[in-house]
């Protein structure tokens, strides 16, 4: 279907944003904000301060039972990867902490059933 006069709405779009002071203007917005956002990163370079053990017993001690079983019935089923994220999602600990706590819990478990 030609158009008899006029370009169609997508034409005229890029007509518009591939003249060059679009396209420089569009680049100079992008490197400004590569540049700011390095920075900020390297500004704000430090982890967060890792919880000390007084408050991981505190997080692993609000866990409600309930949420221990669901825990225990992946830690059954092998699937510690799943075990590991319940945790994080009812406690809020990060990754390292909560993959501790569930080793710990495997240890005390496997200690019980021997």
């Amino acid at each position: 279907m030609a158009r008899k006069h006029g370009k169609t709405g997508m034409e005229a779009y890029l007509d518009k944003i591939l003249q060059p002071e679009v396209l420089f203007t569009l680049f100079a917005a992008y490197i400004l904000g590569r540049m700011t956002a390095g920075r900020r990163a390297r500004d704000n370079g430090l982890s967060p301060t890792p919880p000390t053990p007084k408050e991981i017993k505190a997080a692993l001690d609000r866990v409600t039972m309930s949420k221990w079983l669901e825990i225990d019935a992946e830690l059954d089923a092998r699937k510690k990867i799943r075990a590991i994220k319940l945790l994080r999602q009812a406690t809020g600990l990060g990754l390292k902490d909560s993959k501790e706590a569930i080793e710990a819990r495997v240890r005390k478990r496997d200690l019980r059933l021997h």
